[in-house]
């Protein structure tokens, strides 16, 4: 078996170098096995623990058995082409049979093993959210952050549930042993992309323990079954399976079947779409929250400012909306793509979590972080941008919001950077004064280590944050369940994408239930923080055809 060793911008690595790379699920290390007289050319990789991947073969079995007249994939000559479409079709053809292969290879190599193995092809080039029409009604997520990658999935190969004060220890612990039993293999020469957990944990601990929120938990992470993927380059379909599932011909041909079954429904998918986003939602009935109520509790929040309890409270309430017929999941997520928010979609057996978030809590590539102080709202309108500028009241919420992230921060970080005075995000309906943070950690640290250091925010919870906290679970009406949580993934490595799950609701057959909340100082009007509530269900409201 030859190594090739390939090259990039990080410079040219010798053939059989044997150290280990640390490795990021967008610029992992180039390394090709190629296996003579096979044909295409395939990466294989295997997980070693964290932040760590083999660069050598794993296993002997790995070597394949060609034919004696076959020729190298690479010494090959090139055909004489006289129609292109016949060629297309050919190469397609031979291409899909090479894939075939390549998984059946895969599924009998890692049988009955004690490992986990995600199996990555090339996939139709069509919106993620199709894979949530392809999936059913069974259990499955969403992920797209304005401008990245696109993920979608659903099944569950391996699921992490967590649950009290220790959430964040259990996490990282049942994580880093599936790491360890994990291992990677994708068709073509392009490495292997990281595989991720994709989940969210409640507001707080117990804040899920009523309807609708008992299905979502204190906390819950999922390698999906099968995910798809859709970047600017590419887009990949993967197989997530264990050893012992694969025990017997019968079951990896069962795999092999239900994959080329969504390869192929992901290719009608790009018709489907267009019905799907013309859904009729037929009547719609909004039940808003009591306003009267919703005075009472903001009113005892600046009673309680005024006596010097807090500098500020995040008030939060829910709207119960009813159609008259069930939503589908992915076309409201279409409806919602503007803006350049995160979208995102955590669905379970009776009701999906959805929404358009504006505000990243965390982002951590190797060292690097990026985040964001968003706090201070208005409506659009002309001269709206230089009203909120100007707000006294609006800047003092949105200081409080950038000084405690900064001290939570510094300490960890080599390097913190960010703007002296807010800029505007603009939203369809809201306008947010808007700080972006970026920084240098003065060590490695898990994103989750990162999530678990600025969850709650003061632009979600308040300050001081541990009183703030208490008032909230006190003397707030309903529970928040997941909303305003940290939401979103992480890998082997320690990287990871969290947002704040804001404007957001849990939707549940024909019932929508909708969160929105609004930062209460010493300045805030009731009323007025009222009305902002209502400005940012409004997107979500659209979305739903309220």
């Amino acid at each position: 078996m030859e190594i090739i060793q390939d090259s990039d911008e990080r410079g040219t690595r010798t053939a059989g170098q044997a150290d280990r790379p640390s490795i990021h699920p967008d610029e992992p290390p180039r390394l090709v096995l190629f296996i003579p007289g096979s044909s295409p050319v395939h990466t294989f990789y295997r997980y070693a623990g964290e932040n760590t991947l083999l660069r050598e073969p794993t296993e002997r079995g790995i070597m394949l058995q060609p034919r004696a007249d076959a020729t190298s994939a690479l010494e090959a000559p090139a055909p004489t082409i006289r129609s292109r479409s016949r060629a297309r079709r050919r190469a397609e053809t031979g291409r899909q049979g090479d894939v075939d292969r390549f998984v059946e290879y895969q599924l009998a190599r890692h049988a009955g093993r004690d490992r986990m193995v995600v199996l990555t092809v090339p996939a139709p080039r069509v919106e993620a959210e199709a894979l949530l029409d392809v999936g059913g009604r069974r259990a499955g997520f969403f992920w797209h952050p304005g401008g990245g990658a696109a993920h979608a999935g659903f099944g569950a190969a391996h699921v992490i549930q967590v649950c009290g004060p220790g959430r964040f220890g259990q996490l990282r612990l049942e994580a880093e042993r599936l790491w360890r039993r994990l291992a990677v293999a994708r068709y073509g020469a392009d490495p292997p992309l990281a595989p991720r957990l994709f989940g969210g944990l409640a507001f707080d601990v117990g804040a899920a323990a009523d309807e609708p929120w008992t299905q979502f938990g204190d906390g819950c992470f999922v390698l999906p079954r099968f995910s798809y993927r859709r970047d600017a380059r590419r887009t990949t379909l993967s197989l997530a399976v264990r050893g012992e599932e694969l025990a017997g011909r019968t079951a990896r041909a069962a795999w092999r079947r239900e994959l080329r079954r969504l390869l192929a429904e992901l290719a009608d998918g790009g018709r489907a779409e267009t019905e799907a986003a013309r859904e009729a939602t037929g009547d719609v009935r909004v039940h808003p929250p009591s306003r009267r109520r919703w005075i009472g509790e903001v009113e005892a929040i600046l009673a309680a400012i005024a006596r010097g309890d807090f500098a500020k409270i995040v008030a939060a309430h829910s709207a119960l909306v009813d159609f008259a017929a069930p939503l589908e999941v992915s076309s409201v997520l279409r409806r919602l793509a503007t803006g350049g928010a995160i979208r995102f979609a955590f669905r379970r057996r009776h009701g999906t979590f959805l929404g358009a978030t504006p505000e990243r809590l965390i982002r951590r590539r190797g060292r690097r972080i990026e985040t964001e102080a968003l706090a201070g709202s208005i409506g659009r309108g002309d001269g709206c941008g230089a009203r909120l500028l100007a707000s006294v009241k609006d800047r003092l919420e949105h200081r409080l919001v950038v000084d405690e992230i900064r001290r939570r921060l510094e300490p960890l970080c080599r390097e913190l950077s960010l703007e002296a005075a807010p800029g505007i995000r603009e939203l369809r309906d809201v306008l947010h004064l808007r700080t972006p943070i970026t920084g240098t950690l003065a060590a490695p640290r898990h994103v989750l280590d990162l999530v678990e250091a600025l969850h709650p925010t003061p632009a979600v919870g308040g300050v001081p944050t541990s009183s703030a906290m208490r008032w909230i679970d006190e003397h707030e009406s309903g529970r928040r369940g997941w909303y305003a949580s940290p939401i979103g993934w992480f890998d082997a490595a320690g990287d990871g994408d969290f947002a704040v799950a804001l404007r957001s609701c849990v939707l549940r057959g024909s019932e929508a239930h909708l969160y929105a909340g609004a930062g209460i100082v010493a300045d805030s009007d009731p009323r007025l923080e009222y009305h902002e509530t209502e400005l940012k269900q409004r997107a979500l409201l659209a979305a739903l055809g309220a």
